[in-house]
């Protein structure tokens, strides 16, 4: 398969990217094109839809070894599910599928289609194979079982998020929503739960430092 694409964000690190799409609806970057696939008409009509599936590559090794059975963070890293049962980067191809929002479909100065999105589960540099189109009545099913990542306890989880001024001045008011929302989602493994302990992701090309308390996640100045 070719690379159609790379995708540009502020989520320079795998730490710190929504567990799924959608999880952060304000969080953005964008689908850049490679120049054979920059081609206008290969767009049209996609301006009717709202949301696409885009096909991508996780950040593993060509030669990581398949793993029949993984242990998905959100069972705290302790419990087996089958890789088929979850989402796990280790799968025999390491493909990815993501539905995220459609913001605007453009060209650059240089030629080069471009889309800007949101709710991406990607960081900065995956590689893109393909995008399709969303569609509601054939896509979602609401009614469908979603096994344990349908638990309630993992879909409200949420912390509250204290960022200090001085390092949202930092930012523009996107990049700051999306900061909030993804850390909120509570970027930790779910067996580590120390008060003490300092965490950092890399984030719109800095480091953010926080600490997690009971239900409360604290960004430290720098």
């Amino acid at each position: 398969m070719e690379v159609i694409a790379r995708y540009e964000s502020d989520m320079g690190e795998k730490f710190g990217v929504p567990r799924q799409s959608g999880l952060a609806p304000d969080l953005f970057g964008r689908i850049v094109f490679e120049e054979k696939y920059s081609d206008p008409r290969a767009f049209e009509g996609l301006e009717e839809y709202d949301r696409i599936w885009v096909i991508w590559r996780f950040d593993v090794p060509e030669d990581a070894e398949f793993r029949a059975k993984v242990r998905p963070p959100r069972l705290g890293g302790n419990e087996y599910k089958g890789v088929f049962a979850t989402r796990s980067p280790f799968r025999p191809n390491h493909m990815g599928l993501s539905c995220v929002k459609i913001e605007e479909i453009c060209t650059d100065e240089n030629g080069r289609c471009h889309m800007l999105i949101s709710g991406a589960d990607m960081m900065d540099g995956t590689e893109v194979y393909d995008i399709k189109p969303y569609l509601p009545y054939a896509d979602s099913y609401p009614d469908a079982r979603g096994g344990f990542a349908q638990k309630k306890e993992n879909l409200e989880h949420r912390l509250s998020v204290t960022i200090p001024e001085e390092v949202l001045n930092g930012f523009d008011e996107r990049q700051a929503k999306g900061l909030e929302e993804i850390l909120s989602l509570d970027p930790r493994p779910s067996y580590q739960d120390d008060p003490e302990r300092v965490y950092g992701l890399e984030y719109a090309g800095r480091n953010i430092r926080f600490t997690v308390s009971g239900e409360e996640l604290k960004v430290i100045n720098e």
